[in-house]
């Protein structure tokens, strides 16, 4: 497996470092970390400009540095790497280029404006990263639960293809999750159709819960032989937010959901629910989604 570990010192990217030692990587994984710097646009090549800028890279270098020797215990092939640049940018061409299966990241940077709950960097990423992407958020945890939102897209199967390449340990707490939508009841209808209309909408829900269950079924199935503590549910409610409120009520250690759902039209941008989930999930959140075909 090819990881690219992005930080730029903030605590989240702290975290996300941390929190990578915890995945249970498969063998063979090489972890590619990467620093992109932005320098000030100006011409001159004085001598305090060419200090600056190499005060800069040290800097960044130092950063990588510290980032690697964290990762030292887990017996990785750790590789780094200084760029210039926007880092949204930089961090998408060196996935691409370097065909990178997973990018890591934290929440937020050393950005000033504190009350986005995404910065901007971690959403770029999350949005157009044509691989995996592992947003980092909240307090540094250990990995002993996890949610799978499933709603049956080749995205969210996708999304246990991975769990099933990470050496989880067999106790790990897994909670397939599928929400059924809660269909409208159209307020303009006639009165005298009220029961036949509300019962045909409960009817609908009914099919839709008996489609999730065998997708549940399906995804638990092949789970089954890497995991012992594997539960099902299909709640009723806005996807979204079911799956924000199961994270907190169950004290999850990392969600799991498909970049996009059933509706999807783009693979390279995120669907409304898994934005929805990255922005307000109190911990951290993969984005799993297939990668495009050549």
């Amino acid at each position: 497996m090819r990881i690219l570990l992005a930080t730029d010192g903030s605590k989240d990217a702290r975290v996300a470092t941390a929190y990578l030692k915890e995945l249970r990587l498969p063998a063979a994984t090489t972890v590619r970390i990467i620093v992109a710097v932005t320098l000030p646009g100006f011409a001159l090549d004085e001598p305090p400009m060419r200090e600056l800028k190499r005060s800069v890279f040290e800097q960044a270098r130092g950063l990588a540095d510290e980032a690697r020797a964290a990762l030292a215990p887990c017996d990785l092939a750790v590789e780094t790497d200084v760029v210039v640049g926007d880092p949204r940018a930089e961090i998408l061409r060196a996935a691409d280029e370097w065909r990178a299966d997973l990018i890591v990241l934290g929440a937020r940077g050393l950005g000033r404006i504190k009350r986005w709950l995404l910065g901007s960097v971690s959403l770029a990423v999350a949005r157009h990263a044509s691989c995996p992407v592992l947003v980092v958020k909240g307090r540094p945890r250990k990995l002993g639960s996890v949610l799978v939102a499933m709603d049956g897209s080749d995205d969210s199967f996708q999304a246990v293809r991975f769990l099933q390449a990470l050496a989880l340990p067999r106790r790990t707490k897994l909670r397939l999750l599928s929400v059924v939508e809660r269909l409208p009841y159209p307020t303009t209808a006639p009165g005298v159709i009220r029961g036949q209309l509300l019962k045909m909408l409960k009817e609908l829900e009914a099919e839709r819960r008996g489609e999730l269950d065998k997708v549940l079924e399906r995804a638990c199935a092949q789970l089954d032989d890497k995991l012992t503590r594997v539960t099902r549910s299909t709640p009723t409610g806005n996807p979204a937010d079911e799956i924000v409120s199961a994270a907190a009520d169950y004290d999850t250690d990392l969600v799991v959901v498909g970049a996009r759902g059933r509706g999807g039209m783009s693979r390279l941008l995120l669907g409304s629910v898994s934005e929805k989930v990255l922005r307000d999930a109190p911990c951290p959140v993969l984005i799993v989604k297939e990668r495009p075909k050549a």
